[in-house]
């Protein structure tokens, strides 16, 4: 089976685990054909874009389908990351095809916003587009959610993205860490292309940064994760969506931003990673390689004490959500699915040990 990069976020690229994280194998998704292009002298060329899509697909089918244990009934309030909408409205949507009795209603939007949903009424599922921290997580043990748990349902690699006609091409982890970082925090910031090696006419421009709002997850997991708790650098713009801020930097020469994988377009730019010397592309290749390892989890964060008594209801949403019909709808997404082996270890959290 192929492996992927460890997930860690960018706490990879610093050496650093969180505590009480364990390592998980990313598997990335690949759009593509057939998986061998026309022959040369009767030689098939196998394209390798096509070899990813095929590990994937055998992947995905080392997935458990979806079976209901039972029937169950009653509704979920889904609150949480913007980057999450569109895959949760599909999970909802292909869940009550297997249990038409649910309803779901939608809260709260953003990350931080749908923590702090959770933490006053513990019948949410919050959908966070970062890792939870150790404080956030014994902040809502001492709230209404007495017994909050995270599960890791899909991946989403996280690209730096400029301009078509800029012409960087790479940066170090020290670079991107000092292009979000603040001035004044003692440690390097960036604010001119020249800071980052432009010369001629780029020298002396501005980097204009397009970021989320602070609710998001995706300021939340730079914040956290990048710059590691500092103060974050101004922004030039604000945007709803990871989308809107690739429309920012389509739209400004010297802008930048940092959006998914599943954002790249013909407008924009995705710049490669330089770690230890080794140039390493913003690519599914690179990520299904093991070699890109700037990439965040999608978690779901529910209340394990409200489990024991809603009928089942968050377990079955929960291994919909980690099985084979789940994790295609995520990769329907634009996201990646979890590894196999770890989505076993999360479904014998929830429901016990499996007989597989």
């Amino acid at each position: 089976m192929i492996r992927g990069v460890f997930i860690a976020g960018i706490l990879f690229l610093h050496g650093y685990m969180a505590a009480g994280q364990d390592p998980i194998p990313a598997t990335p998704a690949s759009g593509s054909a057939s998986a061998i292009s026309p022959s040369i002298d009767g030689a098939a060329i196998v394209d390798p874009a096509s070899m990813e899509h095929v590990a994937l697909m055998h992947l995905i089918d080392s997935i458990e389908p979806y079976f209901p244990k039972a029937d169950v009934k009653g509704s979920a309030v889904l609150a949480g990351s913007t980057t999450m909408q569109v895959l949760a409205k599909a999970w909802s949507d292909r869940f009550r095809r297997f249990h038409p009795d649910v309803e779901f209603t939608r809260g709260k939007d953003g990350s931080e916003a749908a923590i702090r949903e959770i933490s006053e009424n513990p019948l949410v599922i919050a959908g966070s587009s970062r890792p939870l921290t150790d404080t956030e997580l014994q902040a809502l043990r001492s709230s209404q959610c007495k017994e909050p748990v995270s599960f890791i349902v899909a991946l989403d690699p996280l690209a730096l993205y400029v301009h078509p006609d800029n012409p960087l091409t790479s940066v170090t982890p020290e670079q991107l860490e000092a292009i979000f970082r603040a001035p004044g925090t003692g440690k390097p910031h960036v604010a001119t292309w020249g800071d980052l090696g432009l010369m001629n006419d780029w020298k002396d421009k501005p980097i204009r940064i397009h970021s989320r709002s602070d609710i998001s997850g995706t300021t939340g997991f730079i914040r956290n994760w990048l710059i590691q708790g500092a103060p974050m650098a101004r922004s030039a713009e604000v945007h709803e969506s990871n989308a809107k801020v690739c429309e920012g930097v389509a739209q400004d020469p010297f802008g930048i931003g940092m959006a998914g994988f599943g954002e790249l377009n013909s407008r924009v730019k995705a710049v490669s990673l330089s770690i230890n010397g080794a140039v390493i592309p913003a690519t599914e290749s690179s990520f299904l390689a093991g070699r890109y390892p700037f990439v965040r989890p999608l978690v779901l964060v529910v209340d394990k004490a409200v489990m024991s008594s809603d009928g089942g209801l968050r377990e079955s949403i929960l291994r919909y959500v980690l099985s084979r019909d789940g994790q295609l709808e995520a990769v329907r997404a634009g996201f990646f699915p979890v590894d196999p082996s770890f989505i076993r270890k999360q479904l014998d959290s929830i429901s016990g040990p499996q007989l597989r």
